[in-house]
C-alpha cells in the first residue's frame, strides 16, 4: 500500500504546530514544564533540521532542498512548518522524503510524549 506523502506532511504539520503553539509556545522554553526546561521553539527546530542535515548529508539533492524550502542555514535558521508544508507542495526527491517524514513523525510523536 503506497503512503501519500502529502498528506502526512500536512497531518505532521498540524501536529507540530499543536506542540509548538501550545507546549514551546514561550520564546524561554517549555510552558508544561517538560523535560526542556528553557529550550526555545526556534531552537528545537534548528536541532531537528542539523540532525537531518546530518543524517542525510550524503544526499546531495536534499540538502539543496532543505536549505531552499525549510530556511535552513546550519546551525543558525530553519522551520520544520516550512519543510512540513513544502514536502506536501513542493517535496524533496521521492527516495528521501518517507525516510525524512518517518524521522519527524518519530520526533514529533516523542515531544509529544514527553509533553
Amino acid at each position: 500500500m503506497k503512503i501519500n506523502t502529502e498528506l502526512l506532511a500536512v497531518q505532521l504539520l498540524g501536529q507540530w504546530n499543536r506542540i509548538s503553539q501550545v507546549h514551546l509556545s514561550l520564546n524561554y522554553g517549555c510552558s508544561c514544564n517538560g523535560s526542556m526546561p528553557g529550550l526555545a521553539v526556534n531552537d528545537l527546530e534548528i536541532n531537528i533540521i542539523d540532525f537531518l542535515n546530518e543524517k542525510y548529508s550524503n544526499e546531495v539533492d536534499f540538502i539543496k532542498w532543505l536549505k531552499k524550502y525549510a530556511q535552513y542555514i546550519e546551525g543558525t535558521t530553519g522551520s520544520v512548518s516550512e519543510l512540513l508544508k513544502n514536502i506536501a507542495i513542493e517535496p524533496p526527491p521521492p527516495s528521501i522524503t518517507m525516510r525524512v517524514l518517518k524521522d519527524l513523525s518519530n520526533t514529533i510523536e516523542s515531544l509529544n510524549k514527553t509533553h
